[in-house]
């Protein structure tokens, strides 16, 4: 398709995943999913990582995952040999969430819009992103987008968060 960011199937772009048993049975997981993607480590480790560090229950979603990396960002801490940082800018003073808007100029004048996975995958095409849309995460590593196939096809979602994943 033309109109789609390049893709990478799952069981290629995530260690263990193919031979993994529990990733056979789980629903949900995108979270999972984006942390053993992002930070090359085995799915079965990234799984046991979520339950542990989000309290997140087998086939269920993961909740509190945006303020859980920001304090795993904050605190460096190291998932497999990397860690992460937080993108944007403090939407108010104290904000533990960030903003990725950014200005145009339209007509003259300029006007506030918010990142879209597209326009995203175009201002950072190199380096491995954790990026939250509504109710969903998946990584980007390189401009190829590493999640479900509607993830690469859908790059006018707005991006709530984003996590630079480095050593």
């Amino acid at each position: 398709m033309k109109n789609q960011l390049p893709y990478c199937n799952t069981s290629e772009a995530i260690k263990g995943y193919g031979n993994s048993i529990i990733a056979k049975s789980e629903d949900n997981d995108c979270v999972v999913r984006s942390i053993a993607s992002a930070f090359d480590i085995d799915y079965d480790n990234a799984h046991q990582f979520v339950a542990d560090t989000f309290k997140r229950k087998p086939k269920k979603g993961t909740f509190g995952f945006v303020t859980g990396m920001n304090k795993i960002a904050k605190e460096r801490t190291r998932i497999g040999r990397k860690c992460c940082n937080v993108m944007g800018k403090p939407m108010f003073e104290g904000s533990i969430f960030n903003s990725l808007d950014y200005n145009v100029i339209v007509k003259g004048k300029t006007v506030t819009r918010k990142m879209t996975v597209g326009t995203f995958a175009a201002k950072y095409p190199k380096g491995t992103y954790i990026l939250t849309v509504r109710r969903h995460a998946f990584t980007i590593k390189d401009g190829i987008v590493i999640g479900n196939f509607e993830d690469s096809t859908k790059k006018r979602k707005i991006v709530e968060c984003a996590w630079k994943v480095g050593s």
